[in-house]
């Protein structure tokens, strides 16, 4: 076994096996995609992967500058890979760096080096980097990259403490002058480079697997070209005529474009600046990007947020509004109303879809405005707005007007996915949950009593009967609804004894203050007496029959003759008989329906020895109850 001298680096997802547990197939899917991105980052570092185990890579460099280097660059493209995502589901890693004394055993490297890295790495931040002060001293006059002193750390199975430091990227991640390389136009890594006669030391990296998957990420640096206007054509730039296949292709190839002057190259390099921390620099690559005047929307959407983080919501909106003057554009009207907040905002994206109806990716940031996750609180109307939304933001794709207004078409794939699932559960929602007012009638001999059901919390209700004449306010209850913070507003009215059949109107308005309805009900007072006398009985089905301890010889059926509307037929049965002797009620009086006319006796007289009474009744509406029984 040979000894030698190395640079080791050793990295790991954070959170990784929540991420697996959580979505594995996606993960994993990610993980082998990412894999091939990050054989070529080595390559392009002087590296070679020499062994594998479980979700980390181990790869040996020909320095430790170079360690660092492809460290930073892992972690820049971290950040810009981890954008589309939500926290919860970003892949950040940590790296730990050392040089130490490491044997080779075959193609394998083992010894203390390899275990002092990984435990540099457990002392890292998720998406940092902690190194030794041996690489420390090796690299801190040769990287632009500001370290922090974390001091030395006692660590596992290391017999002394390590001395360490980590990137301090709160204070900017790489300086604002790094040193720039010229742009490759093709995908591949290039050829390690025959090693100069000076001494240089072998490192190892280990780079967990699962990180691979956002080395894909744009590197490159921006020398923004004052005063450049226009995109430069392929003949100049040696990328495809298509502004997303370059974009795309700047992506794979990494590097630094130089003079940048097409969209794609602003993009990629602000992109990149933005993951370095320089955030003016990456000011600039946007203000050279939205020069150019072009439709494409995703480089606007994320040059604003930078606007809103540098100076504000409203210092967003006064730079766009200056853009807006110097170079109009739907897309520069588009974000300049994004900057506004709440209701505002939503109005003025709605004007602007107004306004231009074909301009698809529009659609997507108006459903947006009415999801959940902007109002915290979505009424039924919120819901059907953003389906509306959604579905004209589908038909545009359908209709092959949304990729030319991207630059980066997994932007645009993501707002698709979104819409998709959005849209489905919208749908769902809709088919299983009440979204309409329902009503019950209840009479009493002084007249009818509507009850409403609404399907969502309101602040007001009002109804018309019939297709003439003005709605009225059932007015307010002095309680406060805690759903809305506003008095609750009463949820029945009355009508007439002699109400005929009509169709009721009824509106409200919602959590929001927006109306909703009319909604149509049909009253029909047949029907409704029927149907709130049978759900009495229904309810209450015990006080159907009773027997008198006092009057040893009566059944009573009282309760059978107050809601005899509602029955067509009552048969009974004594001693365990099936039910089938008809039990005689009075004919229903719709005008007084629950009064028990003088000349009707509501019992029967029954012999000392019948002991239990069984009944069944067959409602007016054709439906036939399950049989009681009723013991003496």
């Amino acid at each position: 076994m040979k000894r030698k001298i190395a640079a080791i680096l050793a990295a790991d997802v954070a959170g990784y096996s929540r991420l697996v547990s959580e979505d594995e197939e996606d993960t994993l899917a990610r993980l082998a995609d990412a894999r091939e991105v990050f054989d070529a980052f080595v390559a392009r570092s002087h590296g070679r992967i020499f062994n594998t185990a479980g979700d980390a890579v181990m790869c040996e460099f020909e320095s430790a500058v170079e360690a660092v280097r492809c460290a930073i660059d892992i972690q820049e493209s971290l950040r810009t890979r981890n954008l589309p995502h939500p926290p919860n589901k970003r892949l950040l890693f940590r790296i730990g760096i050392t040089i130490g004394d490491v044997v080779e055993r075959g193609t394998d490297l083992l010894g203390d080096g390899v275990n002092i890295a990984a435990r540099l790495e457990s002392l890292a931040e998720p998406g940092g980097i902690c190194i030794s002060r041996s690489v420390h001293e090796a690299v801190s006059n040769k990287i632009s990259v500001p370290f922090r002193d974390i001091g030395e750390k006692a660590v596992k199975n290391i017999p002394h403490p390590v001395h360490a430091f980590v990137v301090d990227w709160a204070r900017g991640g790489l300086s604002e002058t790094p040193v720039t390389v010229e742009p490759r136009v093709d995908a591949q890594p290039p050829r390690p480079s025959v090693p100069s006669p000076q001494r240089r030391i072998p490192v190892l990296l280990v780079v967990s697997a699962a990180a691979a998957l956002l080395v894909a990420a744009i590197l490159g640096w921006v020398l923004v070209k004052p005063g450049a206007d226009r995109p430069a054509m392929p003949a100049e730039t040696g990328l495809p005529a298509d502004a997303a296949e370059a974009f795309a292709q700047l992506s794979r190839q990494g590097g630094v474009v130089n003079n940048p002057r097409a969209p794609a190259e602003f993009y990629h390099n602000a992109r990149t600046l933005e993951a370095r921390g320089d955030q003016a620099g990456a000011r600039k690559a946007y203000e050279g990007f939205a020069a150019l005047g072009t439709e494409h929307l995703d480089p606007h959407l994320r040059y604003s947020a930078l606007l809103r983080v540098q100076e504000g919501r409203a210092g967003a909106r006064e730079a766009y509004g200056r853009l807006v003057e110097a170079k109009p554009t739907r897309v520069g009207a588009l974000v300049q109303a994004l900057q506004f907040e709440g209701a505002d905002r939503r109005a003025r994206v709605e004007a602007f879809t107004n306004q231009h109806p074909e301009f698809g990716p529009a659609y997507f940031l108006l459903a947006e405005e009415y999801s959940e996750d902007r109002l915290g609180t979505q009424t039924l109307t919120d819901r059907r707005l953003e389906f509306d939304a959604l579905d004209r933001f589908l038909e545009a794709e359908a209709e092959g007007r949304l990729a030319r207004h991207f630059l980066d078409q997994s932007v645009l794939a993501a707002w698709l996915d979104r819409a998709r699932k959005r849209k489905d559960q919208i749908e769902a929602f809709f088919r299983h949950s009440a979204t309409r007012p329902t009503a019950t009638f209840t009479r009493s001999n002084s007249g009818w009593t509507a009850a409403l059901a609404l399907p969502e919390p309101a602040t007001a209700i009002s109804y018309r009967v019939g297709e003439q004449g003005a709605f009225r306010n059932t007015g307010s209850a002095s309680a406060i609804d805690q759903r809305t913070g506003r008095p609750a507003p009463m949820t029945t009215f009355e009508l007439p004894p002699d109400q005929g059949r009509a169709t009721i109107y009824v509106a409200y308005d919602d959590a929001a203050g927006r109306s909703a309805g009319p909604f149509p009900i049909v009253f029909d007072p047949q029907t409704a007496l029927v149907s709130a006398q049978k759900d009495v009985l229904t309810r209450f089905p015990n006080a159907w029959l009773a027997f008198r301890e006092d009057m040893a010889g009566l059944l009573y059926f009282t309760h059978l003759v107050s809601n005899r509307c509602a029955i067509a037929s009552v048969e009974i049965g004594f001693n365990g008989e099936a039910p089938a002797r008809p039990l005689e009620l009075p004919a229903c009086d719709p005008k007084n329906p629950y009064a028990i006319p003088a000349e009707t006796r509501p019992y029967l007289q029954i012999r000392p020895d019948i002991r239990e009474v069984s009944a069944q009744i067959t409602f007016a509406d054709g439906t036939v109850s399950e049989v009681q029984t009723f013991r003496r």
